[in-house]
């Protein structure tokens, strides 16, 4: 993706920019220290203006007005360190809301609900079927558990399908319901590990279903091969 972040203070753009690239390793990420400086940089092509609302000469507001007219794809994120202007902001139906300090879990928030959807952002996970594999670049990644492993091995053989708490209860201890427990410990293992990589969007809970954001992984070989390798009864 191709992204524009607007501050005055530059410690806040490289900051932004630094997160982004661990974001989408390949995408384009600049920077500007003002609107004159980012109408330079602006063009067709730019996907998403991280935006602070206060800046000297035109604010963020009054830009991102001007902004919408002229590129009618570009999704305008506010970014600020005065939640009061959310209100404000709001009248120029942004694509997001950023309140300062950003960190990264909170980019990763607003880019799930852009205004205009682009390319599905690809977590760094690599995931190999046969035999189940999951890297890192080229180093292998592992959670902490073998049975970690093989939830997240199930939920990568369901192709982005959600899964209840009894389905997984079933598939990984044949239905014992005294699990639920040790199967919430396994999540959140899980998850944890996958926050430490910048990937734990790649989890998706919803009303006591798990999935996995399937799109953004890049998977190799076919996702049908894993159930011979854990033997599950499906």
């Amino acid at each position: 993706m191709i992204t524009l972040s607007v501050d005055d203070q530059r410690e806040v753009t490289n900051l932004m920019k630094k997160m982004l690239t661990k974001i989408d390793p390949k995408g384009t990420h600049m920077t500007a220290a003002n609107m004159d400086e980012a109408f330079a940089l602006l063009s067709d092509e730019v996907q998403i203006i991280f935006l602070d609302i206060e800046m000297p000469g035109l604010s963020g507001i009054e830009a991102a007005d001007l902004l919408q007219k002229r590129y009618k794809k570009l999704n305008v994120v506010f970014v600020t360190g005065h939640p009061e202007y959310s209100f404000v902001a709001h009248g120029v139906h942004p694509s997001g809301f950023l309140a300062k300090p950003v960190d990264e879990q909170d980019i990763r928030r607003e880019l799930r609900h852009l205004r205009f959807s682009i390319e599905a952002v690809k977590s760094p996970l690599k995931v190999q079927c046969s035999p189940f594999a999951m890297f890192v670049g080229d180093k292998p990644f592992d959670f902490k558990s073998d049975r970690t492993i093989e939830l997240f091995a199930y939920l990568v053989y369901k192709n982005g399908a959600f899964c209840t708490n009894g389905e997984l209860l079933a598939v990984m201890w044949q239905g014992n319901t005294d699990k639920q427990g040790r199967l919430r410990q396994l999540i959140m293992d899980m998850r944890e590990c996958l926050k430490e990589i910048g990937a734990e969007d790649v989890i998706i809970k919803k009303y006591g279903k798990v999935g996995l954001n399937i799109h953004t992984l890049e998977i190799m070989g076919n996702t049908s091969k894993i159930e011979c390798q854990f033997g599950w009864f499906l």
